[in-house]
């Protein structure tokens, strides 16, 4: 995929420790922060991680990490590979997207505080905004629709936040709730009669196995306030602008698999020994689902019939849905 990357374009002028935090959101200094970043690193050493946990939570005036979910959460995501490999050079890169994808998104997540009534879980809360006739109802999905939906939503939507159990005092428990609710959003929304998935919710699941990476290096209240409650703001923009489908478990539940045959060796193989292997967010979905039941268990099958269902179904010709021009839809919220 690396052909259709554009190569790094000279920036206006250098980012140094004095000036760093003066271009956030400007891409043009994509370049520059990615020198300055690799820099401050390098001369870390063996510490680097430290020094980049430093520059993320760093809160003069707020902390670059409460943007990570900026830019379809790719920095959140790119952090989590940077710790998953203890790859200092993946980390460079990581913080250079959190840097040019720094926008509005921090403006409301700054001021994020503990929910205030904690009474649903996530699925609730979302099957609730699903039925909530206050919320926008765009013509058509599409990530285009996020920052409105972001305007006209964002005051409902922090009312849902107050109502979401979180228990601070076991996040790993409430890591894999998570998890398994963007297993849900990924896999479990689309028509009965037609298997299909979203290109912008599936970001949700490999941000859940970001985290998931993160977890043990910050801790548990940082964790909570600058990317547990982040995950839940997009989650709840992008289930919005992508027109609310219904989220029904049982589609993953009961989908049918032989055993004997479709296991994960089977998966992996249509991954990577197939056409699949051309897109790289197929691969990192399978691998992020087969990661998961290494670590959570089975599940009655939800990650491997997920996966099943996955490179069974994905049309290699337009793999992901989810843009205004695509003719095939999730099982959405229509206007009436």
């Amino acid at each position: 995929m690396c052909k259709v990357v554009a190569p790094y374009e000279a920036s206006p002028h250098e980012i140094t420790s004095s000036n760093w935090r003066h271009s956030l959101g400007d891409e043009r200094f994509c370049k520059a922060y990615r020198d300055f970043f690799d820099q401050e690193l390098t001369v870390s050493g063996n510490n680097w991680q430290q020094k980049f946990l430093e520059l993320l939570l760093d809160n003069k005036p707020e902390p670059m990490i409460n943007s990570v979910v900026s830019g379809l959460a790719h920095p959140l995501i790119h952090i989590g590979y940077a710790f998953e490999l203890d790859s200092r050079i993946v980390a460079s890169e990581a913080l250079t997207l959190t840097a040019v994808c720094y926008n509005y998104h921090h403006e409301f997540i700054d001021k994020l505080k503990p929910p205030k009534v904690g009474s649903k879980s996530i699925l609730e809360i979302f099957k609730d905004l699903r039925s909530d006739n206050r919320l926008p109802l765009f013509d058509a999905p599409g990530v285009g629709n996020l920052e409105p939906s972001v305007k006209q939503s964002i005051d409902i939507v922090l009312t849902y936040f107050d109502q979401w159990q979180i228990n601070i005092n076991n996040l790993e428990k409430t890591i894999e709730d998570l998890f398994d609710f963007s297993v849900y959003l990924y896999g479990a929304t689309h028509k009965p009669n037609q298997i299909d998935f979203d290109f912008f919710l599936l970001h949700l699941l490999t941000s859940m196995h970001a985290i998931r990476m993160i977890y043990p290096h910050i801790n548990d209240r940082q964790l909570a306030e600058h990317i547990l409650w982040q995950f839940f703001y997009i989650a709840s923009m992008l289930y919005i602008c992508q027109l609310r489908p219904e989220i029904n478990q049982e589609l993953i539940y009961d989908y049918k698999i032989d055993d004997s045959k479709q296991n994960w060796n089977y998966v992996i193989e249509r991954s990577v020994n197939t056409e699949l292997a051309e897109d790289a967010h197929l691969v990192k979905v399978v691998r992020t689902l087969r990661d998961a039941e290494v670590f959570y268990g089975s599940k009655n099958g939800l990650y491997l019939k997920t996966a099943v269902k996955t490179v069974e179904n994905v049309n290699t010709d337009n793999m992901w849905i989810g843009g205004p021009i695509n003719p095939r839809q999730l099982n959405i919220l229509k206007r009436v």
